[in-house]
């Protein structure tokens, strides 16, 4: 299953997610990223500051 989120808003500035996980705030990495390989699945994130966000989602067939 794929589930694809897209906006036109600001953007995530460069450097702020991993800015986020070196200051140990962990959500996209742990509760996103690290949830979904636990499942078999993955997340990208593509960020253009300006120019909005696409977040990715895979989760393969038939995992609970």
């Amino acid at each position: 299953m794929i589930v694809t989120v897209r906006d036109d808003g600001p953007g995530i500035p460069e450097g702020r997610l991993a800015d986020a996980e070196r200051e140990g705030r962990m959500g996209v990495a742990l509760s996103i990223r690290g949830r979904l390989r636990d499942l078999g699945g993955s997340a990208e994130l593509v960020s253009v500051p300006g120019q909005g966000t696409e977040v990715e989602l895979r989760v393969p067939r038939g995992t609970e």
